[in-house]
């Protein structure tokens, strides 16, 4: 269960995040590839989100037990991931927030996606400029004002004295509001105001996780659901190499190498070892499919692997810049977010083996086990203890990918072994393999950080006058209409207990199908 502290929320201006997260996961009810939503309710003080329980824990800790992946056990979570964030698309959403953290191991091994706190459909509703117009629309209509705290006061005096120095240049013209009204921008209907002009500010908004961003996010310019393809690319590098290619002690720099990713993108050339610290069990070098599908998603916007529809729709959006199509009222959910458009990423050669349509039939290369006596939160145990466990993907399973991995050395017959894709490590352009060890002390380093009290974002939850009952009346008014109660019987119940009476079909069996 997500417990979500109300307050803490709305200081930070997250109620469109969070009705987002809600609506998301009420809309993919039937989904296979996302974690159920079971209910959501709230009282007073919190926010509740009952989802399935995941008994296998997060991906992450999959990859903090084992390091490095086999490029064929890698190949089959990715494929996962990638069917993950297809469903999402197509229900024209994008996630966001891409990461080995926010896939979830289920109890027969597959993964689900989850933590949609992050991700947009375009929808005014979802849009914290939507609530902050109509809050701060009517205090301007009804000619209040609140002063905030000290730091606002101040700030207001500045610009008073900055507005009286500029009065007599501008001829004492009136200075423009904060927020856009709608009056401000012609008419039409509200909710197509609201669609068309809070789509587009939504789509610039900086967020995600720095490691997992991509360039265009980072710059602040619009982005579409090709931000989700980068992350899926940093995620298989991450799967093979051991960290992530733009791995800094600190976020602005790991976005100044994301931004020069040209540059710092490397593959090491050195022996791979899974479990390092544990068994250390050496791994095939990385294939030269594999290097390119990543270089091919850990590309420009409009050069990244995809579907041919968001490069057409580039060249639209390139038409309206200059001019050509000034229709200011078209329908751009489109533009936001295709379905099926991880077309190209699928019919990548590294995916050769991969068919799709009945990924979710195959035998896992992990199934999580809960023996008796032992708590069923095993796989969410702290970092330490899922990094010294002994719960590693079995040797079966590597044995298992036996028949994929000749079929890979016959891929690499005739490859050049010095290819240019694989830079050394020299001095210049070195990476730092993390180990285990780097990833623990990092994530503890994070939780010992001491929780700072932030300044409310919105100025009337920062005033001392009025402050708290407005917090309070939010509180209670904020969220009306959140709760909800998945149906007893859903069309992926009925799937799941038709798919218990079939066999599981191994990987060794697709091969042989495919061949």
């Amino acid at each position: 269960m997500k417990v979500i502290r109300k307050s803490d929320m709305l200081r930070n201006s997250q109620e469109g995040h969070l009705r987002a997260e809600r609506d998301f996961l009420v809309a993919s009810e039937n989904s296979r590839w996302v974690v159920p939503l079971i209910s959501a309710f709230q009282d007073n003080n919190n926010l509740y989100l009952v989802m399935e329980y995941m008994v296998g824990g997060d991906f992450l800790g999959l990859l903090l037990r084992e390091d490095i992946l086999d490029e064929n056990v890698a190949k089959w979570y990715l494929a996962e991931m990638i069917l993950c964030i297809e469903e999402a698309h197509k229900m024209n959403w994008i996630h966001r927030d891409v990461k080995p953290d926010n896939f979830l191991i289920t109890s027969s091994g597959h993964l689900k996606i989850s933590d949609f706190g992050l991700a947009f459909d375009g929808h005014w509703a979802h849009n914290q400029t939507y609530y902050n117009e109509q809050r701060y629309g009517l205090l301007r209509n009804l000619d209040l004002h609140i002063k905030g705290d000290v730091q606002d006061i101040e700030e207001e005096k500045s610009r008073q004295d900055a507005r009286k120095t500029l009065e007599p240049v501008n001829g004492g013209g009136a200075a423009r509001g904060r927020y856009q009204t709608r009056q401000d921008s012609g008419n039409g209907p509200i909710i197509d105001w609201l669609n068309r002009e809070q789509r587009r500010e939504f789509a610039k908004s900086v967020v995600g996780t720095s490691q997992y961003m991509a360039p265009e996010v980072i710059r602040g310019e619009s982005y579409d659901g090709r931000c989700d393809w980068w992350s899926i690319g940093i995620i298989l590098y991450e799967c093979l190499y051991g960290c992530t290619p733009f791995f800094c002690d600190n976020r602005q720099a790991t976005k100044a190498r994301i931004l020069d990713h040209t540059r710092w993108l490397r593959f090491p050339p050195e022996q791979r070892y899974a479990r390092p610290n544990i068994d250390r069990v050496p791994l095939m070098p990385v294939s030269r499919n594999a290097i390119d599908l990543m270089m091919r998603l850990l590309d420009e916007r409009q050069d990244r692997l995809s579907a041919k529809r968001y490069r057409e729709n580039d060249w639209v959006l390139r038409d309206k810049a200059a001019g050509a199509r000034r229709n200011r009222n078209i329908n751009t959910t489109g533009h936001i977010v295709y379905p099926n458009d991880a077309e190209d990423i699928k019919s990548h050669p590294f995916f050769r083996n991969i068919q799709w349509s009945q990924l979710h039939q195959t035998r896992p290369p992990f199934v999580p086990r809960v023996h008796g006596g032992q708590p069923i939160t095993k796989y969410f145990d702290d970092e330490a203890e899922i990094m010294s466990a002994s719960d590693h993907l079995d040797s079966s399973s590597y044995e298992a990918v036996g028949e994929l991995l000749v079929s890979n050395l016959a891929d690499r017959v005739g490859e050049n072994e010095t290819t240019p894709l694989v830079q050394p490590a020299t001095q210049q352009n070195s990476i730092a393999k993390p180990t285990q060890a780097l990833f623990a002390k990092s994530l503890q380093e994070m939780k010992r950080r001491k929780r700072e009290k932030k300044r409310p974002r919105d100025k009337l939850l920062r005033d001392p006058d009025v402050g708290r009952t407005v917090l309070e009346i939010r509180k209670k008014g904020a969220f009306v209409g959140y709760t909800y109660r998945r149906p007893r019987f859903s069309l992926q119940d009925l799937e799941d207990k038709i798919a218990i009476t079939r066999p599981h079909i191994t990987r060794a069996g697709l091969v042989a199908a495919s061949a």
